[in-house]
């Protein structure tokens, strides 16, 4: 393996760390409650100050594509699937809250929605990097 191959491959790991962790957390505070987070009911709760229908449900699936994802990115498990549904997921989210705030985040806005999408891209394109678990 050659310095190419080998910076490629850790930064692909530092990338899929980094995010994974980030999701694993952000799903176990809305599934769980933890890290200060709102569990399945809060969650339910705030989906449904959105508008959202069978909030509980979305919720439900929310947590556990976040956690389960996350899970999987940080490992390099189906890195590229694992990727995609957290950018699906981050998209809607985009769509459905973050426009109306526009990009600023003291004012909810969509700059770290953003910053996810991005930081999916290169995983989805070009998967985990070999030092996966296994990335097909």
């Amino acid at each position: 393996m050659d310095k190419k191959d080998t910076l490629f491959n850790l930064s692909m790991l530092i990338l899929r760390v980094v995010l994974g962790t980030v999701f694993v957390i952000y799903g176990s505070q809305k599934l769980f409650g933890m890290f200060g987070g709102m569990g399945l009911e809060g969650t339910a709760k705030m989906l449904e100050s959105l508008g959202v229908g069978k909030a509980y449900i979305v919720a439900a699936v929310w947590g556990v594509v976040e956690l389960t994802g996350g899970l999987f990115i940080f490992l390099g498990i189906l890195a590229r699937w694992a990727t995609s549904l957290i950018f699906i997921l981050m998209f809607a989210h985009l769509i459905k809250i973050d426009l109306a705030y526009g990009m600023v985040f003291q004012k909810t806005g969509m700059e770290y929605t953003l910053m996810v999408l991005a930081s999916c891209t290169p995983i989805m394109l070009m998967g985990g990097g070999s030092w996966s678990v296994w990335d097909a």
